[in-house]
């Protein structure tokens, strides 16, 4: 078939149950076009996660329309995953995924990231709540490199996988 570019671009109702809902669509429509079915799997995984955290660490206070931005696109042989969620002026949350994201690329692959996070909360008497393994864990599991940028109240987390 070939390569080609492909896009999904929506805002979304800041509410649980349309994790699933998009994790499930964005598995069933990649999987409709695309014979890696693990790829689909990992991307749907990897936008479910995001999703996750937009939904979590969102600031949902500000405004009557609670909704985030998903974009979901493919050129060639990489896709990305983009949510961008509101959040507060001095969000400890959104810096805190700054500061994880920083902490990862001084490691050589997210495997070796993962494991020294691992090791980092079994030594750590702490919630795992706020131990930041989520997104060490998908980096790793959805072999996909993360960034993110914090703007104007906006935080926008993106993934890029190699299809």
């Amino acid at each position: 078939m070939g390569e080609f570019n492909f896009s999904i671009d929506l805002p979304v109702r800041s509410e649980w149950a349309n994790v699933d809902l998009l994790r499930t669509s964005v598995q069933n429509c990649f999987t409709a076009v695309f014979s890696d079915i693990e790829g689909c799997r990992l991307l749907a995984m990897v936008t479910g996660e995001l999703i996750e955290n937009a939904i979590k660490y969102g600031d949902w206070s500000r405004s009557e329309d609670q909704r985030f931005h998903l974009r979901v696109w493919g050129e060639g042989r990489s896709a990305h995953v983009s949510v961008e969620n509101p959040v507060q002026h001095d969000d400890e949350n959104a810096e805190q995924v700054l500061e994880t994201l920083g902490w990862m690329r001084r490691f050589p692959s997210a495997i070796d990231a993962y494991r020294a996070k691992l090791l980092e909360v079994a030594a750590a008497d702490r919630d795992l709540g706020n131990s930041k393994l989520g997104l060490v864990r998908i980096a790793y599991e959805g072999n996909c490199t993360l960034t993110a940028e914090l703007a104007r109240g906006v935080l926008r987390v993106q993934a890029e996988l190699t299809v």
